[in-house]
C-alpha cells in the first residue's frame, strides 16, 4: 500500500504484527517512531494512544490500563440483500446494519452506539459484529459527548491526527425526529464546518418528513438547515441492495476501488 495512504489504524496494526500481535504501548510507539506520518503530526504518541482505543481491532490486555494492546482478527463479514419488516424495532436495526455496511463498502470506518451494539442485530449478529469503531469517547470529549455517542450512525474518515466524522444518520420514528435532529446537532461545530459534512434522518413516514420540515425551519436547526438531510426507509433498502450488488460483483471481477 502506498505510504502516503496509509492511516494510523494501519501503522498501528502493522506495528503489532511486527510484534508478533500484541505488546505494550511504548514499543508499538518505538518502532513507529520515524514513519512519514509523524513527520506531519508532532504529537504523534497521543495520536496512537487514541487509535488503540477507538478501533475494534485493537483490544486493551488485561490488568486495565497494562497498557498492552492486541491484535484482534478482523472476522470477514458477508452481509446479503435486505428488506425492511414494517416492524419498528427490528426496522431500527436493520437500518442501522444498513448504514454501517454502507459505510464499510465506501471506504469510511463505523460507529454505533455501544448499548446499539450488543442490543440490537442485523441478519442474525449483533450489530458490533459489523462496527470498526468501538469507542467514540477521545473523538468528541465535551459536554455533548453523551448525546453525541447516542447518535445511530457514524461514517469517519482519518487525517494526519486522527478519526473525524463526516457523516451522522438518525434512525427515527415520528415521536423521535426532534430528539434525533437534537443529538445531531450536538456534534462539535470544528466538525460540522468539515466541507460536505451531512447529517440525516433516516425514517419510514411521511409523517417524519413533515415533522424534519417543521423543525428545520425553527430555532436552532433552521441556522444549519443544508446540512441536514431526511431520507425514507426505501431509499435507503434500495441503496444498501444496489451497492451489495455491485461491491459483490467488483470483488468477482478483480478490481479495487480507488482509495482503498
Amino acid at each position: 500500500m502506498d505510504k502516503q495512504k496509509l492511516t494510523w489504524k494501519d501503522v498501528v496494526k502493522d506495528a503489532l504484527l511486527k510484534l508478533g500481535g500484541q505488546g505494550h504501548l511504548s514499543k508499538i510507539n518505538k518502532i513507529i517512531e520515524g514513519h512519514p506520518k509523524t513527520k506531519t503530526n508532532p504529537t504523534w504518541r497521543d495520536t496512537i494512544r487514541r487509535v488503540v482505543r477507538q478501533y475494534k481491532i485493537f483490544e486493551p490486555v488485561l490488568p486495565e490500563r497494562s497498557g498492552i494492546y492486541r491484535l484482534v482478527e478482523e472476522v470477514p463479514m458477508k452481509p446479503e440483500t435486505q428488506s425492511f419488516t414494517e416492524k419498528p424495532e427490528i426496522d431500527h436495526g436493520i437500518a442501522q446494519g444498513m448504514l454501517i455496511t454502507l459505510g464499510k463498502i465506501y471506504g469510511y470506518e463505523s460507529y454505533a452506539p455501544p448499548h446499539d451494539q450488543t442490543i440490537r442485530n442485523f441478519q442474525g449478529k449483533p450489530l458490533g459484529d459489523f462496527v470498526s469503531v468501538s469507542d467514540c469517547t477521545d473523538i468528541f470529549r465535551g459536554p455533548n459527548l453523551a448525546k453525541i455517542r447516542e447518535v445511530d450512525a457514524l461514517w469517519f474518515e482519518e487525517d494526519d491526527h486522527g478519526l473525524f466524522p463526516v457523516y451522522a444518520f438518525e434512525v427515527e420514528e415520528t415521536t423521535g425526529v426532534k430528539s434525533g435532529l437534537d443529538r445531531l446537532l450536538k456534534i462539535p461545530q470544528r466538525f460540522r464546518k468539515i466541507k460536505n459534512f451531512k447529517s440525516f434522518i433516516i425514517a419510514p413516514s411521511e409523517k417524519e418528513r413533515v415533522l424534519f420540515n417543521k423543525y428545520t425551519n425553527q430555532t436552532p436547526f433552521r441556522n444549519f438547515r443544508d446540512e441536514f438531510l431526511f431520507r425514507f426507509y426505501n431509499q435507503l433498502e434500495e441503496l444498501y441492495n444496489s451497492a451489495l450488488v455491485h461491491s459483490n460483483r467488483r470483488e468477482q471481477f478483480g478490481v479495487i476501488e480507488r482509495g482503498r
